[in-house]
């Protein structure tokens, strides 16, 4: 019997969600500035954003199996509270030794919230029988879109600290409410024990092979998220040469593609089988990409206006073309495993992290080496790669 899935909890799953892509993304659209704050440039900016996936590292392999053994709502407490507390510390800091510190324990934070919260829908999805991980990413993309228009507003009026600062003790307040209206459904130590069984971080290890390849498709498909989050306010600052407030718009508009996708992708699903959307989405998103920034990169010299809005037009194919890959893997990975799903996503992550740490840093030393055009070609390629894993996905 499906389990009911009330008004209630639909309000505290989206208040964990929401206010995790606000708080996550809040830093990403003001990078420039703290690029400059800590006097680094873009290879060193960018190989010290990626060290923060040695705390995401610690992160999936260990939370999997506390999720498994004490439930959600101690992890979540945990991740979220690092979460914002450590953003909220970022704008005040003027080393690049402090700053790789604070990012790996934001990499540890972040894993932390991201693996309770997508253990618990997950875990809520099957239960109740209704496809809800993409309109709950859906969420998370829409409190990104949320503090890069916030950034727009506030950029010329605020200074870093004092928008950062308000915005974390804001998006940990939500949280706090998210947290008590989706209480009485969470996974709890009982339900995630399975009797005397146990998840130890040898048997994650040895696990992996379960999940490798859809780990490796989901990080094609994941990879031009990460780099457009760390990339874009620079690229337009620095390649296309609009103001600080206006190269946020880019970011704006590539959420605002992954929203519109991730919204309403359940009912492309009653079109389409998720076999056709798996292959036709990420390929067409992945080639507009390169070839939409390639032409505003060569334009933006001459006809800055135009340049400026061809990169938006690449922004956008990107972010519908990854828009429901990482939600409809973990879905994939879920239906196929008999393990617990903080065991799933801890698994994914463990993977992920590692592949992306190296991609992030051979993005970061090409955009250095070269120009962040040239590096941004890398994520593009990867995304419409992701397509070759369509056969993954179900045909009805």
């Amino acid at each position: 019997m499906k389990s009911n899935y009330s008004k209630t909890e639909r309000r505290g799953l989206l208040f964990l969600f929401l206010p995790f892509g606000v708080g996550a993304m809040a830093t990403a659209t003001r990078f420039p500035e703290i690029r400059d704050n800590l006097h680094l440039n873009n290879g060193t900016f960018g190989t010290i954003l990626s060290l923060g996936s040695i705390g995401s590292l610690i992160g999936f392999l260990f939370v999997g199996q506390a999720v498994h053994k004490y439930g959600v709502r101690p992890l979540i407490w945990v991740g979220s509270t690092g979460c914002f507390g450590l953003t909220a510390l970022v704008p005040h800091l003027h080393s690049g030794w402090q700053f790789l510190f604070v990012t790996i324990g934001l990499g540890f934070s972040m894993t932390t919230f991201h693996i309770s919260d997508n253990a618990q829908a997950i875990h809520r999805q099957e239960e109740i029988g209704e496809v809800i991980l993409p309109r709950l990413h859906g969420m998370w993309s829409l409190g990104a879109l949320i503090t890069s228009l916030l950034a727009i507003a506030v950029t010329p009026f605020l200074t870093l600290a004092w928008h950062v600062d308000s915005i974390m003790l804001l998006m940990w307040l939500a949280t706090c409410y998210g947290i008590k209206k989706s209480g009485p459904h969470f996974i709890t130590k009982d339900e995630t024990t399975g009797g005397e069984e146990s998840y130890s971080i040898k048997s994650m290890i040895l696990g992996l092979k379960t999940f490798l390849v859809i780990s490796c498709a989901q990080i094609l498909a994941l990879q031009i998220e990460f780099s457009i989050n760390d990339w874009s306010a620079i690229y337009t600052k620095d390649t296309v040469k609009m103001s600080a407030a206006v190269s946020v718009v880019s970011y704006a508009v590539f959420i605002s593609a992954m929203i519109l996708l991730r919204f309403n992708v359940h009912r492309l699903l009653e079109k389409y089988s998720e076999r056709t959307l798996m292959r036709v989405v990420p390929r067409t998103g992945g080639i507009g990409f390169i070839i939409f920034l390639l032409a505003g990169s060569a334009i933006s010299s001459s006809h800055r206006i135009l340049g400026f809005f061809l990169s938006l037009l690449a922004f956008a194919f990107a972010g519908a073309g990854s828009s429901f890959m990482a939600p409809t893997f973990f879905g994939i990975a879920f239906r196929t495993s008999k393990l617990p799903s903080s065991v799933v996503v801890a698994q994914i992550g463990l993977i992920n992290v590692v592949v992306t740490f190296i991609a992030k840093v051979i993005i970061s030393w090409v955009a250095q080496a070269t120009s962040v055009t040239i590096a941004l070609m890398i994520p593009g390629v990867m995304l419409a790669g992701a397509s070759l894993f369509a056969y993954l996905g179900n045909e009805k």
